[in-house]
């Protein structure tokens, strides 16, 4: 089996270039303290794009703004803030910065070539940890790169969507299906980039995959579902399980 020397321009990229299951359990402050060191030992060699370590450090940037009571709408990406406008820049800052940075693990990456139906160059990013009373926080965040620059196109947390709901709403008797569809969201944030599917009555010609249990969703399997339909993809209730359905598909 081939090996490469330690310390020798493959050995370094060869750290770089770890499969993506290995972000799991990846400390942000230290990761990418990590990765500094390892991008320092290939600053001699050919430069070779690492969208993890830009990401991880533009994210630690963001937060630390987010921190320190940044809330300028320039540091969000203007499209996603028009196409999901149900929370502004401010609003985004404010949940980020709620969240313990030296908690804060990242999950997953993930590199895009389309998010909600806008296509470029996107990444996707998930981190678990606590926020500043010591509560469980998911949270995933979506960054959209323009001419080599980064920016958040897209963020959420699981607090996000118990805040936004005011006590009126809550003394509200709310629809099963938005029931069901809450629970989804708050265990798994990403997959609130799909909505609700009201109106739209689940048949075998419109299933996009399998029903499942909001504790047993498998997101990569779902955005695979998502990738597949060609316009609309969301989600509906039959019985106790969530239906994934292209309603284009009659």
């Amino acid at each position: 089996m081939h090996r490469w020397r330690h310390g020798t321009c493959d050995y370094h990229r060869a750290r770089l270039a770890r499969p993506p299951d290995r972000v799991k359990h990846f400390s942000l402050s230290k990761g990418l303290a990590t990765l500094l060191v390892v991008s320092l030992g290939v600053a001699s060699c050919a430069p070779q794009e690492d969208p993890q370590a830009n990401s991880l450090n533009y994210l630690a940037s963001w937060f630390s703004q987010a921190a320190s009571g940044a809330r300028d709408d320039a540091l969000c990406h203007g499209l996603g803030l028009l196409k999901h406008n149900n929370f502004s820049c401010s609003q985004m800052l404010d949940y980020a910065a709620s969240v313990d940075p030296e908690r804060r693990q990242v999950t997953r990456f993930a590199a895009k070539d389309c998010f909600e139906k806008v296509c470029g160059v996107f990444y996707e990013l998930g981190f678990s940890g606590f926020d500043l009373s010591g509560n469980e926080v998911e949270e995933t965040a979506v960054l959209k790169q323009d001419e080599g620059k980064l920016r958040v196109y897209w963020y959420r947390n699981n607090m996000m969507y118990s805040g936004q709901q005011t006590e009126e709403e809550q003394k509200e008797e709310k629809d099963p299906e938005q029931i069901a569809y809450d629970a989804l969201t708050a265990l798994h944030p990403s997959l609130y980039a799909y909505p609700p599917c009201y109106g739209v009555r689940p048949s075998s010609n419109n299933l996009a995959g399998e029903l499942f249990k909001s504790n047993e969703a498998d997101v990569s399997q779902i955005e695979g579902w998502a990738k597949a339909c060609p316009e609309v993809f969301c989600f509906a209730l039959v019985g106790q399980k969530i239906a994934p359905l292209c309603p284009q598909n009659r």
